[in-house]
Order: structure tokens, then sequence, then C-alpha cells
């Protein structure tokens, strides 16, 4: 059996957290909080939950606090690490789908996808607009680039570690990473949850690193599969 940890990036969850973190129990023993910086309680709940809490003090964004998550479990000899919100957007229950298809096929990342008819209706908008320009960028199909819930493999871990990415578009690039290394990503159904939580991007600012990714990504695709075929 693989070892495994989860991993929940976590800013101002006060109102999630231990619940999340109770409910992840159940099926791994391994759970690691990062707070990035919360000004409320989510570090001190987080602690009396009894799992492992990474704190720096202060905020740097989601991009960099999940870095710090894959960099300890690296570490600490961890086989794969499995990344959730600490919001409730992600059912704890469905851990299980990405620990049985890492199980089966070891692939270097499993990302859980939702159904974007489940969505509501701006968030279908944004999601599925982002999702066909950057599966254009990359040459196939990608049922959802901004699922926060996956499965990283710790030989894909150092590569990540490279990125400059600090913020939202850091998921993007785990995505250009992975295919750029030739490796298939896997799939697995996730369920559509929305609740009360509040998104922290910044519209301007995601539109204008999304774009820019693509373009980027679209580069780094190119170049791989070129010197593939060179070697």
């Amino acid at each position: 059996m693989a070892k495994l940890v989860a991993v929940l990036p976590a800013y101002n969850e006060e109102k999630h957290i231990s619940q999340v973190v109770r409910e992840l129990k159940h099926y791994i023993d391994d759970i690691v909080v990062v707070d990035d910086g919360s000004v409320d309680q989510t570090k001190a709940l987080a602690e009396a939950e009894g799992v492992t809490v990474l704190s720096r003090g202060y905020n740097c964004g989601v991009g960099q606090t999940t870095k710090e998550g894959l960099a300890w479990a690296l570490e600490h000899g961890f086989d794969a690490v499995i990344l959730l919100d600490s919001d409730g957007q992600h059912a704890p229950s469905e851990i299980v789908r990405f620990i049985d298809k890492y199980e089966q096929d070891h692939p270097k990342m499993i990302i859980g996808y939702r159904d974007y008819r489940q969505m509501p209706l701006f968030r279908r908008f944004t999601n599925t607009i982002g999702k066909f320009l950057l599966s254009h960028a990359v040459g196939q199909d990608l049922p959802d680039n901004q699922s926060g819930y996956r499965l990283v493999d710790k030989e894909l871990i150092p590569l990540l570690l490279e990125s400059k990415e600090a913020g939202y578009n850091f998921l993007v690039e785990m995505i250009v990473i992975c295919l750029a290394q030739g490796w298939e990503i896997g799939w697995v159904p996730i369920s559509t949850i929305y609740g009360d939580e509040r998104s922290h991007q910044n519209a301007w600012y995601q539109i204008k690193g999304f774009t820019r990714m693509c373009i980027e990504a679209h580069r780094k695709i190119k170049a791989a599969e070129k010197e593939r075929k060179n070697d």
C-alpha cells in the first residue's frame, strides 16, 4: 500500500476546517493543514484536531501554500499527496476514489472533475471558457482544470516545487508541468459543491493570469513534444 497524506491549504476557514478534518480522519491517517496566514481561528482549530499544522504567519497565496505542503510530504517520505480544499467544497469521503485510482493505475497526477451543469451559472460560464482555452492550449481535452481536489505522485513534486507561481495559477501550471513530461493525467468524478464560501481570487488578476498561463502552456507543451521527437 502506498503511503499517502492529505494536504489542506487553508485561509480563514474557521467555519469549516474542524468538520472537514474530522470527516477526513475516517478515510486517511495522515493529514496536514497548511495555514496561509489566517487572521481567524483556523490554525488553532486545526491544531485542536491533532493533525499536523504548518503556518508561516502571513499570507502568500494558495500556490505557495500548496507547494509548502507538497515539500513537507516529500521530505517526510510520502508516496503521494492528496490535495483538497478546507472550505467544504470537496467531500472528504470521495478521497477513496483517488486512492483506488492511484493504486490501480499509478498516474503521476489525478484530478477530480466536476459536473459543470451543477455549477452556479456564472461559475459554469467562466469555468467552461477556461476549460476550453486550456484544453486548446495543451492539445487535449481537460475535463476540469480548476478543480483543486488532486493527487500528486512524489515523482512529480520536485518539478512542481520549481514553479514561481504563488497564486491560483499554480493549479494550471501543475497540469502543464505534468503533461510536458509526457505523463497522462488520471481523472475521477467528484461532487459539485458550492456553499457559502467566498472566492479569494481577484477577477482581473485571474483573467490576466489565466490568459498568460494558456499562452505559456501552449509554448511549453510544443517545446516538450519537439524535444521528445528529437530524442
